[in-house]
């Protein structure tokens, strides 16, 4: 048994020693240089640039590395003990604690230390599919600590942005600064506030398409989408395989390719966590030279999309171009009864129309529909619910588009 606890002891400080090695050489990359190393093909770059780009991503490996220790302390003070009675607990700890010290702690850091990119290079795909995992079991402490940091307050605010925001004020108080340029810069401060939950579109709204329709089933419904650019998935949307460029599928329909399945027409996708900063996010794309990004949840499943606009609008207003038409969400079609698109707000439909469906912050209809529903609803499908009967209109494969609602009270 004593043999036994001091082969785990050291086993469980070996885990934690690579662990603060791995860690350690990643934190030395910082994000531009991981982008570079990624652009460049290095191997485990892209886990790399991930595990930069995110900051919450290394913590389950934090969590998981402060176990071993902990283990690793228990087991060694328990064989101690075993071996020499109570003296082994009292000169057990000690030695244990100086050893986690040495071997656990100052060798690792200083071994990555040496070839931090090396090292970071070679750990970070084992890092990031380990906080996958990890993220599974941890899921309540990491769920907490999201959302205590969701919408952190900057007090951390460095010199030379303090600075430019006085010389700022400063030239708007003497008209030297017009004010749409103080708006301006104030929106490109708040970009590092910013994260991708606040710009995205959320996973309800995604219009997307399956990556095996060919392509010719889907030519028309190209016209029609939101974008130049569309998510292609596999079993659903959280399992988002590709980015379709209307573009590209608009050649390949041309020169005949009308039976190629829409995956073999799609480009990667880039996943972005939704703690990214919008600066940060700005960057990526620049350097990725993408306009759009799949909002990752700590499964590795669909949080949301974010597009280079997205961003731009948060940077200087709604964006707004000769293909895009103001058109009122909600349509009266007869007493008691209204059309409304899938991406209505709830609120503004009992405000306008006097109905009671349970509205909640930023709650669409089309988020409604499929959480009563479970599911994506076809054309035809119906519920009860606020006092009204809903209708699906149209529906794509992923979200409901337009939706008829009567009031009960009106029947019959």
């Amino acid at each position: 048994m004593t043999v036994a606890l001091a082969t785990a002891s050291l086993l469980l400080l070996a885990v934690a020693a690579a662990l603060t090695a791995a860690l350690t050489a990643v934190v030395r990359i910082d994000d531009s240089k991981a982008r570079i190393l990624a652009g460049e093909g290095f191997a485990g770059a892209d886990a790399l640039a991930s595990l930069r780009s995110d900051e919450a991503a290394t913590s389950p490996i934090a969590v998981f590395r402060a176990i071993c220790y902990l283990g690793a302390t228990a087991c060694a003070v328990t064989a101690a003990t075993e071996v020499w009675g109570g003296p082994g607990m009292w000169f057990g700890g000690p030695v244990v604690v100086l050893l986690v010290l040495l071997a656990g702690e100052l060798a690792p850091r200083a071994v990555a230390s040496r070839s931090p990119v090396r090292v970071a290079l070679a750990a970070a795909p084992f890092l990031l599919a380990g906080s996958r995992v990890l993220g599974r079991v941890f899921y309540p402490l990491l769920w907490l600590g999201r959302l205590l940091s969701r919408r952190p307050s900057r007090i951390d605010v460095s010199p030379d942005e303090l600075q430019v925001r006085e010389a700022l004020e400063i030239g708007a108080d003497e008209g030297v600064v017009e004010a749409d340029e103080h708006r301006l810069v104030e929106r490109a401060f708040k970009l590092d506030e910013l994260n991708a939950w606040d710009a995205m579109t959320p996973r309800v709204d995604i219009v997307a398409l399956q990556d095996s329709r060919p392509l010719g089933e889907v030519i028309a419904e190209l016209e029609n989408l939101p974008h130049s650019r569309v998510p292609v998935y596999g079993k659903n949307v959280d399992d988002v395989t590709g980015i379709l460029h209307v573009r590209d599928a608009y050649r390949a329909y041309v020169a005949g390719q009308r039976k190629a399945p829409l995956s073999q027409l799609a480009r990667e996708p880039m996943f972005v966590p939704g703690s990214l900063s919008l600066a940060k996010l700005l960057a990526d794309f620049r350097a990725r030279r993408t306009h759009m990004g799949i909002v990752a949840d700590e499964f590795g499943g669909t949080d949301g999309l974010i597009t280079l606009e997205d961003v731009l609008e948060e940077l200087v207003g709604e964006i707004v171009d000769e293909t895009d038409v103001d058109e009122d969400p909600l349509t009266p079609v007869a007493e008691g009864e209204i059309m409304a698109s899938g991406g209505a707000d709830l609120r503004e439909i009992n405000e306008r129309f006097d109905f009671d469906l349970p509205a909640g912050e930023n709650r669409s209809l089309n988020g409604f529909i499929l959480e009563e529903l479970g599911r994506v609803p076809e054309a035809g499908a119906a519920l009860e619910a606020g006092g009204a009967r809903i209708e699906v209109v149209t529906a794509s494969d992923t979200q409901v588009l337009r939706a008829r609602l009567r009031r009960l009270s009106t029947e019959g």
